[in-house]
């Protein structure tokens, strides 16, 4: 049940980044993250941002916790 209930937030953390993010006009398009870090994100062109909102980190992070690290993209201790 707590599995359940858990997926159903990070759905709904989901579509609501995506969502205001597009009524906004921020552009934040959640599937072009390749690998997410705590001060932004490598897009799928390889290209980094700063993410635009809190929001936006938390929702991919917990969909992709094997892709998100919680470190700054240049951290010298690791690479």
């Amino acid at each position: 049940m707590k599995i359940l209930l858990k997926s159903a937030l990070v759905a709904s953390l989901l579509i609501g980044s995506v969502s205001i993010g597009s009524a906004a006009g921020i552009g934040f398009n959640i599937g072009d993250v390749s690998v997410g870090f705590s001060d932004g994100y490598y897009d799928n062109g390889h290209r980094f941002h700063r993410w635009a909102r809190h929001d936006d980190m938390v929702a991919w992070q917990h969909a992709h916790a094997d892709g998100y690290h919680e470190w700054r993209h240049n951290d010298k201790h690791h690479h």
